[in-house]
């Protein structure tokens, strides 16, 4: 095979070794349900823990933080109290921080890195002469259609929204791909194993996967496998040893997805405009009672009336920051029952697209057994030849770990290259 044409500018995520994130979206063990979210997010003392992982119906969205960073503010708002701290920056923190700052409440919006956003990362990368393109390594989509509530902002400020239709992807690579009828049918089939499978009391989705290949009638183990990938794999990166049968992999995407040119910054720049921010401030220490709460950070300590936390809850199970007095028993437990699993991206630009067209840009690509990786082609909306790819699991930990950059941007690059030279590149299935 030939050598891939390499990228002549790249951005790599590292989510999983970055201090301020630990992972993906936040996802149930065995044993979690909705409700653990909701326990996450009550208050105490003067402490309120938002973000999308105490969200209990649509967790794991850029949207859903924003929403959850509001109901906190709300919180705070109905408390009476006026003088606020917010930790994080990302949609939760800017949700509510935006809630407060026009409630007239006076609110610090506090940000370990040196830039807003979170886990939705904007980059901006050269595309060739003087012009440059925006990437996203983080947050991609406006998800969930009508219900998103972080769309209508992007409308009202001009964004480009450029819709994706993950029904139908470009397949690349190995094994064959799956038509969304089958893949309806066998998710069918998996959800009806769960239910027997969970009657008596939750367990790892893995013990039931294992079980539907063993015995995959009326289906064959290849086509199981393909879309245990590709519907489970594929949104949650994590171990199906780690994810709760009956609610490990939670439903949300699909209906109405849109990336946004412009990138997530223009939207959450623009709600972030006016607010009081301090950007690289971490909080080692949170001192809180039924009065008001302490922050320590590097120059001192801050004094508020209450404290919105937006952190990560895989960095709150690092005891980042530290409570004094601890988390209570309730927000401990709930921890206890999540994970995050391991997802990374890559923004790559070429000097010429070389790959094949997808009719909305939408590619998967797949190579033997949990090694399936996620493609959005923007050539075409952003003018330039560039390609977003996402990577989970093990198949990202090979590709990324122990290889700087420039490395990981060549060897995405090459799987690529190796899946558009092969023999099976399909158009969409159609059943």
């Amino acid at each position: 095979m030939n050598s891939p044409l390499l990228p002549i500018a790249h951005a790599v995520s590292r989510w999983r070794d970055d201090p301020c994130s630990r992972g993906g979206w936040s996802l149930l063990r065995p044993g979690g349900t909705p409700a653990t979210r909701a326990a996450l997010g009550q208050p105490f003392g003067r402490v309120i823990i938002a973000g999308e992982a105490t969200s209990p119906e649509q967790a794991g969205m850029a949207h859903s933080a924003f929403d959850e960073g509001r109901r906190a503010a709300r919180w705070c708002i109905a408390q009476g109290l006026q003088d606020v701290a917010v930790l994080g920056a990302g949609a939760a923190g800017i949700g509510a921080a935006r809630s407060l700052k026009d409630a007239g409440v006076r609110v610090l919006l506090l940000e370990a890195r040196g830039r807003i956003g979170g886990r939705a990362w904007s980059v901006e990368l050269p595309s060739g002469g003087a012009s440059r393109v925006v990437m996203e390594l983080g947050a991609n989509w406006l998800q969930q259609g009508a219900r998103n509530t972080l769309a209508p902002v992007a409308e009202a400020i001009g964004c480009r929204l450029v819709p994706t239709d993950f029904h139908r992807p470009l397949e690349l690579g190995q094994p064959a791909g799956v038509g969304p009828e089958t893949t309806g049918a066998v998710m069918a089939q998996l959800h009806a194993r769960v239910d027997q499978a969970t009657a008596s009391g939750d367990r790892p989705l893995a013990e039931v996967v294992d079980a539907f290949l063993a015995h995959p009638h009326p289906f064959d183990r290849e086509t199981v496998q393909r879309v245990v990938d590709s519907e489970v794999l594929l949104d949650t990166g994590a171990p199906l040893g780690e994810l709760s049968a009956r609610l490990g992999f939670e439903a949300g995407v699909g209906a109405g997805d849109r990336w946004i040119a412009s990138g997530y910054r223009s939207v959450l720049g623009a709600l972030a405009e006016g607010l009081d921010l301090r950007l690289d401030c971490s909080v080692s220490r949170i001192r809180w009672s039924d009065d008001g709460v302490q922050l320590d950070h590097a120059d001192g300590t801050l004094e508020a009336d209450a404290v919105i936390v937006t952190v990560p809850a895989a960095v709150l199970q690092e005891d980042r920051p530290q409570f004094e007095p601890p988390l209570p028993a309730p927000q401990r437990a709930a921890l206890s029952l999540l994970t995050a699993g391991r997802v990374e991206k890559a923004a790559l630009v070429f000097s010429e697209r070389w790959w094949p067209r997808s009719a909305d840009g939408y590619i998967r690509i797949a190579d033997g057994a949990g090694r399936i990786s996620e493609w959005l082609d923007l050539s075409d909306a952003l003018g330039v030849p560039a390609i977003t790819a996402i990577f989970v699991g093990d198949w990202a930990r090979e590709l990324w770990d122990g290889h700087d950059d420039a490395s990981v941007a060549a060897r995405v690059a090459a799987v690529l290259q190796g899946a558009s030279d092969s023999q099976s590149v399909r158009a969409p299935t159609q059943s």
